[in-house]
């Protein structure tokens, strides 16, 4: 069984993490992102950093759009792939979120499609935000995207079967400890596979109370990439804007 200290490195860099998710909408993340840029009104010239960019998709995005985007994240192979597309205002580069290697270098940085709270140690969370915060140029704003833990753990589904690319992939999923846990088990090619996703369950008030340690200030709140407002009980994601 893999460690679940290290399960964000064993499925981020498994060739099966994007067989799963293929189905990801890009059409939603440039709807978010429209919503997004617009609301926060950002310059043409302001520097953003994708932070856990993933395979790339909404730093591709907002390159396009004209903007210099820089995109980390820890799975070597997943930057690879997104380094297909790089230019004078595009880069990517492997890395840590906890150690963000910039100092005061982006106006903006953005963590989308929950992509925080992977840590098993509560302080590697707010060494995260810390390294945002470094990260930031006075006055920078930290857009986070999470799922909305409470309304996810009231409609958990615990037990589900995916075929995708001819895998049966079989889904269990809990909540344990404050954390959402969803085991991945599947054949492939004669051999079992196993991999783990462990997701701490934030809530707002967690967030809330994250912030003001580190010294983040929340100036809004939405509950979907239509930036409609925050609802506990209704809402599908928690996304925060805040200013360092």
């Amino acid at each position: 069984m893999i460690e679940k200290i290290n399960w964000y490195k064993n499925w981020f860099n498994s060739p099966f993490y994007p067989i799963l998710y293929h189905n990801r909408d890009a059409r939603d993340a440039r709807l978010f992102l429209d919503n997004l840029l617009e609301h926060l009104a950002v310059h043409p010239d302001s520097k953003i950093l994708d932070l856990a960019c993933g395979r790339g998709r909404h730093s591709i995005y907002m390159n396009r759009k004209g903007y210099d985007v820089s995109g980390l994240d820890m799975s070597k192979s997943s930057i690879l792939e997104a380094s297909q597309n790089i230019n004078s205002k595009l880069r990517f580069l492997v890395g840590d979120m906890r150690f963000i290697p910039f100092d005061a270098q982006f106006d903006y940085v953005l963590n989308l499609f929950t992509s925080f709270g992977y840590f098993e140690d509560n302080a590697d969370h707010l060494r995260t935000l810390q390294s945002i915060k470094k990260a930031l140029k006075p006055g920078g704003r930290f857009v986070l995207d999470f799922f909305n833990a409470h309304k996810l753990a009231k409609n958990l589904v615990e037990q589900e079967t995916k075929e995708v690319q001819g895998i049966q992939f079989q889904i269990t999923r809990n909540l344990v400890d404050h954390k959402i846990r969803k085991q991945i088990e599947f054949e492939y090619d004669g051999s079992d596979y196993y991999f783990e996703e462990c997701v701490e369950a934030f809530t707002l008030d967690d967030f809330k109370s994250l912030f003001k340690d580190i010294g983040f200030e929340i100036q809004s709140c939405f509950g979907d990439y239509e930036l409609n407002p925050y609802n506990e009980e209704e809402s599908e994601r928690i996304i925060i804007v805040a200013q360092s």
